[in-house]
């Protein structure tokens, strides 16, 4: 089937100018103003399943013996270990700043 396609000059008639009110919250928003709309992040699951990102950590020798060594001790695996440690660290991060 055949795709109708639309000029863009009849695409631009259909467009509706802002009004004043649109276009000052715009640039109040822009500069940072009161008037700015405050957007709430989406709650997030801490047990969701891990399939969002993905990376690859490169550890020199003397790292990655340390890892082993405190996995070894902890009884967590490597990426568990990881996981642990940076979410530790990331909580005591925050509390230090409130």
């Amino acid at each position: 089937m055949v795709k109708r396609r639309t000029p863009p000059s009849a695409l631009a008639a259909n467009r509706t100018e802002p009004t004043q009110e649109e276009i000052e919250a715009f640039a109040a928003a822009a500069e940072g103003g009161s008037n700015t709309v405050k957007i709430q992040e989406p709650e997030l699951n801490q047990n969701a399943i891990r399939d969002f990102k993905a990376m690859r950590v490169p550890f020199n020798e003397y790292e990655f013996r340390q890892l082993e060594l405190a996995c070894k001790l902890s009884g967590r695996s490597k990426l568990n270990f990881m996981r642990y440690a940076m979410l530790k660290l990331a909580k005591e991060i925050q509390s230090e700043e409130n």
